[in-house]
């Protein structure tokens, strides 16, 4: 709308520029005495009355032109803000409560009933029986056996004792020495050093994104109308009446130029910046080890053994052979005559009676008690515990995008009035012919 109203304004100024040109033309143009009225432009009367002659005048018109200018505009943008908000959740709260429940219970019952059944009856008989047992007896019985005896008798001995003496002796010993050597050793150190890897990164770009937009667009034209130009100031002679002359043969008729405009909506492509995400790859360096083989030469302590030679004290024995007078014992078997007594048995045969039993069987009746399960129903109060479900409200942060302003500079198309020097055609009358008033 800001733009229509522009273009609106620089077609006025021009159309007032051109009605300025042409008035002026105009008030410089001589009167004809005919009723003819003058021509447009510098062309000379058409009944050749009076003969102007065009001159070329410089003068000062202000043009419209289109200039690219850098204004600042808002724009919204968007951040993000965490912002608290109340939510209501429901907990389980534990609730007791009493219970009326029926329920069966199996009642054991004890009944009698009468059977029948068989026994056995023991009948008990006495017979005699004829056994054989064996009757000890003990007779007396004379024997003979040998006996140990001890005799002691007086006996020389000869034995043999080890008597101790010292004696000095030289032997080499092996004696262990430290000796320092130089030894070369190898270890291994971690060498640090830079390795380049390659990883990706999101990075914020703006991503040129085309849009359209309608415009207004004046596709008007220049056009010529005939226009009454202002009476001139002093009155025609052969008229006599002023105001007679102008309305008729002194009036002349000139032209401007008129700006036609013709507003025109069209669409028009331009093209906005959109922020995206995009994964882009980078290179970054990593310190790392590797272990390398060193050799270095290190100090060794060595135990190296060298014969010695030392002087040393040995206990020794020698045989000694002496003799001695002990008492030693002689045990010799000896016989001699002992009683003794031995059991031996004799059979005899003897008779006994002897019960014997056998059984008969004989049917009986009994009473049997057994248990049933009677079947039932109590009712009993007993606590359960519910879960009620609470209402509680809470607070919940939750992140919203935020819109501001933000200033920022984008180009514009400005129309301005811009001053240029034109050459423009003006007629001037010459000496008049006869019939004719002095020029103007």
């Amino acid at each position: 709308m800001i733009q229509l109203m522009r273009v609106l304004c620089a077609v006025l100024a021009i159309v007032m520029a051109g009605s300025t040109v042409q008035a002026g033309k105009c008030k410089s143009q001589q009167c004809c005495v005919s009723a003819a009225p003058c021509l447009s432009g510098c062309n000379p009367c058409a009944t050749m009355a009076c003969k102007p002659v065009c001159q070329t005048v410089e003068r000062t018109v202000m043009v419209p032109e289109m200039v690219t200018e850098m204004r600042k505009i808002k724009c919204t943008a968007y951040r993000a803000e965490t912002r608290q908000r109340d939510i209501t959740i429901y907990e389980r709260v534990p609730e007791t409560r009493e219970v009326t429940q029926t329920f069966t219970v199996m009642r054991p019952e004890t009944r009698t009933r009468m059977e029948k059944y068989i026994a056995c009856k023991p009948v008990w008989k006495t017979s005699q029986k004829t056994y054989t047992v064996n009757v000890p007896y003990y007779e007396t019985r004379t024997g003979t056996r040998q006996v140990k005896k001890t005799f002691w008798k007086d006996v020389t001995q000869e034995y043999t004792v080890n008597v101790p003496y010292t004696e000095k002796r030289t032997g080499t010993r092996q004696v262990q020495k430290v000796v320092m050597k130089d030894v070369v050793q190898e270890y291994c150190v971690n060498v640090p050093y830079t390795e380049k890897r390659q990883g990706t990164r999101t990075v914020m770009k703006c991503v040129p994104v085309k849009r359209y937009r309608t415009v207004c667009e004046d596709q008007g034209h220049w056009e010529d109308r005939p226009i009454k130009a202002a009476c001139p100031a002093p009155a025609c002679d052969n008229c006599g009446n002023c105001g007679d002359c102008c309305q008729t043969a002194c009036a002349p008729v000139c032209t401007q130029r008129v700006w036609v405009p013709k507003i025109v909506q069209k669409k028009v492509e331009y093209t906005s910046y959109q922020q995206q995400c995009e994964q882009v790859p980078y290179t970054y360096e990593v310190r790392l080890c590797k272990p390398e083989k060193r050799t270095r030469t290190v100090k060794v302590c060595e135990t190296v053994c060298v014969p010695e030679k030392y002087t040393y004290e040995v206990q020794l024995c020698k045989p000694e052979k002496r003799t001695r007078t002990m008492k030693v014992c002689e045990v010799k078997c000896v016989p001699q005559e002992y009683t003794y007594q031995v059991k031996l048995c004799k059979q005899e045969t003897r008779t006994c009676d002897v019960k014997v039993c056998s059984y008969v069987k004989e049917e009986k009746t009994r009473e049997v008690n057994y248990t049933v399960c009677v079947p039932e129903q109590k009712t009993c109060t007993r606590k359960i515990t519910v879960c009620k479900r609470v209402p509680k409200v809470v607070k919940q942060n939750y992140t919203v995008c935020v819109p501001y302003t933000v200033e920022k500079e984008v180009p514009v198309q400005v129309c301005r009035q811009v001053a240029r020097k034109v050459l423009v055609q003006v007629p001037v009358c010459s000496a008049c012919e006869t019939g004719c008033s002095k020029c103007k």
